[in-house]
This record gives structure tokens, C-alpha cells and sequence, in this order.
């Protein structure tokens, strides 16, 4: 649109100098106008504003949430919820409070084979505690310590020295009131939420 009006112009500057040369020296000279065409100016992209999804660890949370069976990638340790059993059966001598059952959650820790230890302060491995399972309408429930130590076999080695490269298996089991709808297993180590998951689909 620009291009088309600055040749109009053009032309018409060019007719009117044409009609006026017409070699009568009492005529008005014409005068001549140069119109340049200039390229548009080009703004720069805008510097793109870092994000907490841009931070690899950051929590596995909302809109971040993982599905059962995925892995939450810490700086040094794998954390994976393997699997969910509700109700989970209970044993001789382990039973669940009344109206309550359990909820069996099979774990999995990797520590990285390259971290580096410290033996003052050594990693150690998830417990009972660190973890509550959320109802549809946001109720948590277990994550109590009411964990034993001979079950639920095979048992997650709870608060355990971690070595370097060397994986942690076996099952917890938190307590949730008979019939509840499990929808989603949150993970808070020393009280800070880390890591939640869905149940798949």
C-alpha cells in the first residue's frame, strides 16, 4: 500500500512537470520532490523472562505433578512411586485403625553413583511420614509414622544411609478412611513439598 501510494505520487509530479514544460517562458517552473521509501522499523525480541518450569528441579507440584510410576529428578536422589495398592491387606498384628485402611505405596530411591558424601551429614532415605495421600476435595490422610519395621514386606528401607549409585526398593503404608478416592500422593521431605502424583488413567 505505501509502495503503490509513492509511485501515485510520482506520476503525478511527472504529468504536472510534463504540463508546464510546454516552452512558454512566462510559465511556472515545477518543482521537483524526491520521496524516499523507508523500511519499516524492526523492534527487538524481548528478552525471554525465566520461568520456575525453566529450573530442572523444581518442585513436581500442580501443573508439574507427575503420574504414578514417573520419577522425580532431584539434584542427587531419584525418587519414584512405583505403584499404589488401596486397600492394601493388612497382616497379623498390623492392622489399620478403626475405619480406616491402608494405602500401600511401593517406593524406589536412586543416589546419584557420582554425588559426593558427607558423612557428617549423610543423605538418608524417605520415611512413613514424608507422605499423605489427598482425596478429590484436598483431605490428606496418613503420613502418621505408624510405620513398622517388618512390614509391609517387601519393606522400604526407611531412613537408611545412602550410598553412592545404589538404589532402595520395597513398599510403605500410610492410613486413609475406608472408601476413600485416592487422588493424588504428595512426598514432603523435612516438610517441604516436593513431588506429587497422579493416579494413571
Amino acid at each position: 500500500m505505501q509502495r503503490g501510494l509513492v509511485l501515485a505520487i510520482a506520476a503525478v509530479l511527472l504529468l504536472s512537470g510534463c504540463a508546464n514544460n510546454s516552452g512558454d517562458p512566462n510559465a511556472t517552473p515545477t518543482a521537483t520532490v524526491t520521496v524516499t521509501e523507508t523500511a519499516p522499523l524492526i523492534e527487538p525480541e524481548p528478552e525471554p523472562t525465566p520461568t520456575e518450569a525453566a529450573d530442572t528441579y523444581a518442585p513436581n507440584i500442580g501443573d508439574r505433578a507427575l503420574t504414578v510410576g514417573d520419577t522425580r529428578v532431584g539434584r542427587d536422589v531419584l525418587t519414584t512411586l512405583t505403584s499404589v495398592k488401596y486397600p492394601y491387606p493388612p497382616a497379623y498384628a498390623r492392622e489399620p485403625d478403626p475405619g480406616n485402611d491402608f494405602v500401600g505405596l511401593e517406593l524406589e530411591q536412586c543416589f546419584g553413583k557420582d554425588v559426593e558424601t558427607d558423612p557428617d551429614f549423610p543423605a538418608q532415605t524417605t520415611y512413613n511420614s514424608e507422605w499423605v495421600a489427598l482425596d478429590p476435595q484436598g483431605y490428606e490422610y496418613g503420613g502418621d509414622g505408624s510405620s513398622w519395621n517388618d512390614w509391609p514386606t517387601p519393606k522400604f528401607p526407611e531412613l537408611v544411609t545412602m550410598n553412592s549409585g545404589r538404589c532402595y526398593k520395597g513398599w510403605i503404608a500410610i492410613q486413609a478412611p475406608k472408601g476413600t478416592r485416592i487422588a493424588s500422593v504428595i512426598w514432603r521431605p523435612d516438610g517441604t513439598e516436593t513431588a506429587e502424583w497422579l493416579p494413571k488413567n
